[in-house]
């Protein structure tokens, strides 16, 4: 199947023509700005699932090193 490769617009310069395109296709007018939500992924614990803030060597919960 062939198509339209738009990886290379996921990032840098190339991602703000997307916005722009997106908008105006879901508009119908120009300069209409979309929210790109970008989806964080949070560090668990590999042994309880503990949410970790990010600094930890070792889990809070269980003692676990990360």
């Amino acid at each position: 199947m062939e198509g339209f490769d738009l990886t290379r617009y996921q990032e840098g310069k190339g991602k703000d023509e997307i916005k722009s395109i997106f908008g105006k296709l879901l508009s119908g007018k120009d300069g209409y700005e979309t929210v790109i939500e970008e989806k964080r992924q949070i560090k668990r614990c590999s042994s309880c699932n503990w949410a970790l803030e990010g600094g930890e060597k070792f889990c809070p919960e269980c003692g676990t090193k990360c």
